[in-house]
């Protein structure tokens, strides 16, 4: 399987368009894009064939983590059984990555300091103190 390639070539808008870093990884099934107050986790699942997308972001002194179907719910961007994350094959793969690419640019406008806390509280996003 080419996760990585596959995950660099369809989410680059991130570091082309928006000035974050990455892909970086613990392994080469979970790679992240990073910037100062955001976080995009991409992971592939070899057991389950499948891709998700987390989004953590910094607000204030919380640090908060949130699934992307949650948060397209949240934004009320569409139904989140949609967000396709099948990747039994290397064209289901490039379709998963795609979507969620997608979703995730349909997402920057909600994840401004002044909206990223109702959002992603809405997502129940996973909450952190920051150190």
């Amino acid at each position: 399987m080419s996760f990585e390639p596959e995950v660099t070539r369809t989410f680059h808008f991130l570091v082309a368009e928006y000035g974050l870093t990455g892909p970086a990884g613990p392994d080469p099934f979970q790679l992240s894009y990073a910037g100062p107050d955001v976080i995009y986790t991409i992971t592939f699942d070899p057991a389950t064939k499948s891709v998700t997308t987390s989004v953590t972001r910094e607000v204030g002194e919380f640090r908060l983590t949130a699934e992307l179907p949650a948060l397209v719910l949240g934004a009320a961007l569409g139904n989140p059984r949609l967000v396709a994350c099948g990747a039994r094959t290397l064209t289901e793969l490039r379709a998963t990555l795609r979507a969620q690419a997608g979703y995730i640019r349909r997402l920057q406008p909600y994840l401004t300091p002044l909206n990223a806390l109702p959002l992603m509280r809405a997502a129940h996003a996973r909450e952190l103190r920051s150190a």
